[in-house]
């Protein structure tokens, strides 16, 4: 998932060199980059594994709002570091 993670990280920091959001005072461009995090997010979950992750993932789409991609890659790696615990205790 860390391996996963990375590379979509690196693919975005990519992407994120031809795209660049303009600043502005009316508040539009806050809400772009907004919108672009929680593609992000939606992103990311999809990518997971569905039989591994499928109850985190549901779990952090239930709650609103979205918490921020670093929240919830943390949540997701909590998740996969219980299920080795569980595993091999």
């Amino acid at each position: 998932m860390v391996k996963f993670f990375s590379k979509l990280m690196s693919l975005w920091n990519e992407l994120d060199n031809y795209i660049k959001i303009p600043s502005c005072t009316c508040g539009i461009a806050r809400k772009v980059a907004k919108l672009i995090e929680y593609d992000k997010v939606h992103q990311f979950l999809i990518g997971l594994d569905d039989e591994y992750y499928a109850i985190v993932r549901s779990q952090i789409l239930a709650k609103y709002p979205l918490r921020s991609l670093n929240k919830i890659f943390n949540m997701v790696q909590k998740e996969e570091h219980h299920k080795k615990v569980m595993v091999v205790g």
